[in-house]
């Protein structure tokens, strides 16, 4: 069967590695001759492929958004950067358990009925955070701060902050559900085995105080069907956006709640700078193979093409 249709992966150096998205063209040329699939950087033109892949209907995926390389045709699956406030309004309009939330301006003063005893203050803007300006704050205790009082390098000095209700779980959690269009393709779940002693912390708290990393920390993959349902929810709330990282906690009583989706696209964990940590951790050699991650992935990206490409 002669391709009908074109298939881009778009990888990042630094992001992805270029072999990850080998793998997942494999599995593709195994289950889908009609799709032809092109691999390119994300830092180059790559003019002869860009007008050879314009020859018929294509769908671009790019885990981060699109730099150097712009496909001349297609439909296009790629990172967006959003401000925190914009994808925390669009999840919640969608009926999903966000955390209360607002932008801190200079009138602000939260309640402590509506928050609780203790906030998160966090960036609204922050394309590689890794927890950068984050902090925990008693409630009545939140002020607005102008950029020029943060200091360099903050992410407060480029855009405003956002107050959010502090979930506490009792413990020190999180779990993280990276999907690809909904589908579950890793999942990172970290628990500590101590209970949490907030008021025993100076304040404000920094991230390493009130979600610190240390030997007391239980780490494993989950498929816990509500974290993989409301991970899925998530999708459909920003659905141009198919690489999704959710961000999930579990409260003292059992709920879920979630935190952001990280839009930005840079959480390919398999070959992140982070991956060998996460092999460590979870005790592999292979972070694909919890959920079939490349196979699923080449799964998803040929029933898009073939229903999507243009």
């Amino acid at each position: 069967m002669a391709p009908s249709r074109n298939l881009i992966l778009v990888h990042t150096q630094g992001w992805q590695d270029a072999m990850d998205f080998e793998a997942i063209r494999a599995y593709v040329e195994d289950t889908a001759p009609d799709i032809e699939v092109f691999i390119v950087s994300n830092l180059a033109r790559s003019s002869i492929t860009r007008k050879k892949a314009a020859e018929r209907p294509t769908l671009v995926f790019s885990p981060l958004c699109l730099l150097d390389f712009k496909p001349d045709r297609g439909r296009i699956y790629e990172g967006r950067t959003m401000s925190k406030l914009t994808e925390m309004a669009r999840l919640k309009a969608a009926g999903l358990p966000v955390p209360v939330y607002e932008e801190i301006r200079p009138d602000t003063v939260l309640s402590p009925e509506i928050y609780g005893p203790f906030v998160i203050v966090k960036p609204v803007y922050d394309l590689a955070s890794f927890g950068r300006g984050i902090e925990l704050y008693r409630t009545e205790k939140v002020r607005y701060r102008p950029p020029s009082d943060f200091p360099e390098k903050h992410p407060g000095r480029k855009g405003p902050m956002v107050a959010q209700k502090y979930i506490n779980c009792g413990r020190v959690m999180t779990c993280r559900v990276l999907t690809l269009f909904g589908a579950p393709i890793f999942t990172y779940l970290r628990e500590s085995t101590r209970p949490l002693m907030l008021e025993e912390l100076h304040e404000p708290y920094q991230q390493e105080d009130f979600l610190p990393v240390n030997e007391h920390l239980r780490i494993s993959s989950t498929r816990e069907p509500d974290y993989l349902a409301l991970a899925a929810a998530a999708y459909e709330a920003i659905p141009e956006v198919a690489l999704q990282a959710c961000d999930i906690l579990r409260d003292r009583d059992g709920g879920l709640h979630l935190l952001e989706v990280n839009p930005g696209g840079g959480t390919w964990m398999f070959s992140s700078k982070y991956a060998s940590v996460y092999k460590q951790f979870l005790g592999v050699e292979d972070l694909t193979t919890e959920f079939d991650a490349f196979e699923t992935c080449a799964r998803l990206l040929v029933e898009r093409t073939r229903a999507e490409a243009e």
